[in-house]
């Protein structure tokens, strides 16, 4: 009986504790409730708020994205279980947060990027990111970005070469070429080395990133896999580990052939020469010297650079190529203009005998409208998330402390109240003269602020000869064209179609003479 008795006092005991731990949480949270009521937003249920509302795959979690933006105006709010996430879509408001000092720190959700990225630039906590940014910057500068160049070109005509086996043939996967030769370019400009994914038909990497950012996408929204404990039980855990193993495997066999690049004296291709200023150099060469010169970076953080480095560098680009193909395939009119431009540019020369050169980029004038009117229907990421660790004003209402904010790019990108006809895809929305009727901020597919994309200018140049090549070589043809309002998205971190891009090439009648 004594037993009996003294087992109910413990069991009441910690019941009464939890219901203590539990009340003392949401006293200490009442503040960010108060003020979270003061947002519209979908209805929500107990503990879970609104997560039970994404229960399904990704792409059905950026339909209902999609789905309340459209229902509820800018601000409004969302809870996933106790995160309170508040999307903002009005471009002074865009302008003001991820313009602000405060407002540099990555929300928690990055914090699933961790055990693939650590604390490389994508997921860094901002005083982690500042000291990086600071360092990594000089790397990207325009005179090392001039010299990638005729890498991009090789890479490319190395790609449209590989592409034959498809002509006149039927509709084809084209992410596998764009890849692997977005994936050659970053590892042969920003590491250094040559890979030979391309020769060697090696997408394991590429494969196994797709698969983890799908599980990170997943994470975020289905709270009962956020917490490490429970999601490392999971059949998702376990494979994500499983994946992390051959991403980091990839990523140390780049760190180290680079070392014996430079212990042989062999890389006479990019100027890795000790007596010149860091900004002559490329991006592994500077890391390597800040970890084992200057010691402003472990092993550790040179890997987490890397990682981050590799992944931003083929899959954000690889997929916005395939849109762009897509979008010149489903427009013949637009992919012809674009075509004349490169004429003009070329004349007869062969794509083997007159490759792309950094000249020749800045006339590529069109086709640079066509890939930004491409990232505005098509946006690297649909959202950005900030976290919010003050109370900060925007207009006439306050970002609560302890909230995240999401920037609704696909949103803003895809309204009617800025962009006339918005799912028609019009290049000349980005003449000079009609950018400058609308907001500067109502168009950032490379985020903007301080925390922006490094590699903007980078991959705007890839993006540029990598398209040009294959159109001065091939006719892109779709036999069916979906319209763009019927196309389904989907988000694996990266925003992308739902249905895999698949086209058909022809060789063009003029290359000949061209």
């Amino acid at each position: 009986m004594a037993e009996f008795t003294v087992g109910c006092f413990i069991a009441a005991a910690i019941f009464i504790s939890g219901i203590i731990c539990i009340l003392t949480y949401h006293l200490r949270r009442l503040q960010l409730y108060i003020k979270a009521s003061k947002f519209r937003g979908p209805a929500t249920v107990p503990i879970a708020g609104n997560a039970l509302q994404f229960l399904g795959n990704n792409e059905e979690i950026v339909q209902k994205m999609i789905e309340f933006s459209q229902s509820y105006p800018s601000p409004y709010r969302i809870w996933l279980g106790p995160e309170l996430l508040i999307m903002v879509s009005r471009p002074e408001d865009v302008k003001k947060i991820i313009s602000s000092d405060k407002m540099i720190e990555k929300s928690s959700l990055y914090r699933f990027f961790r055990p693939w990225l650590g604390d490389g630039l994508l997921s860094a906590p901002a005083a982690i990111w500042r000291i990086h940014r600071k360092l990594i910057g000089p790397t990207f500068n325009l005179k090392i970005l001039e010299s990638f160049v005729s890498v991009f070109a090789a890479q490319s005509c190395i790609m449209v070469k590989k592409m034959e086996t498809e002509l006149n043939g039927g509709e084809f996967l084209v992410f596998k070429y764009v890849s692997l030769c977005a994936m050659d370019i970053i590892c042969e400009t920003a590491m250094g080395v040559s890979m030979g994914a391309q020769s060697n038909n090696n997408s394991e990497y590429i494969e196994t990133g797709e698969k983890t950012f799908a599980i990170i996408y997943q994470r975020v929204f289905k709270v009962w896999l956020q917490p490490d404990a429970i999601f490392h039980r999971t059949r998702l855990g376990r494979e994500q580990n499983k994946y992390l193993n051959v991403l980091h495997g990839f990523t140390n066999n780049v760190i180290q052939r680079k070392k014996e690049v430079l212990m042989s004296k062999n890389d006479h291709k990019y100027d890795t020469d000790d007596s010149l200023p860091p900004r002559r150099k490329a991006y592994l060469d500077l890391l390597m010297d800040l970890t084992d010169n200057q010691m402003k970076f472990t092993d550790q953080e040179l890997r987490e650079e890397v990682d981050t480095m590799i992944v931003a560098g083929y899959d954000t680009t690889s997929n916005t190529i395939c849109s762009v193909l897509l979008m010149l395939a489903s427009h013949p009119d637009v992919q012809e203009k674009a075509y004349r431009e490169l004429e003009e540019i070329y004349a007869s020369n062969k794509v083997e005998e007159h490759g792309v050169t950094h000249e020749d980029l800045s006339r590529m004038e069109y086709l640079e409208r066509v890939i930004k009117e491409t990232m505005r229907l098509f946006p690297i990421a649909a959202t950005l998330s900030r976290k919010v660790t003050e109370d900060f004003d925007v207009g006439e209402y306050t970002l609560p402390k302890g909230s995240i904010i999401g920037i609704d790019i696909i949103h803003m990108h895809r309204s009617q109240e800025f962009w006339p006809d918005p799912l028609t895809f019009d290049p000349d929305r980005f003449l000079p003269q009609e950018i400058a009727k609308r907001h500067p901020y109502v168009y950032v597919p490379f985020s903007a602020g301080p925390r922006n994309c490094i590699g903007s200018r980078f991959a705007m140049m890839e993006m540029k000869t990598v398209v040009a090549t294959i159109l001065r070589r091939y006719v892109i043809k779709k036999n069916k064209i979906t319209p763009i309002a019927d196309i389904k998205l989907k988000s694996d971190v990266v925003l992308k179609t739902a249905d895999p891009i698949k086209l058909r090439i022809e060789e063009r009648i003029s290359y000949g003479q061209f």
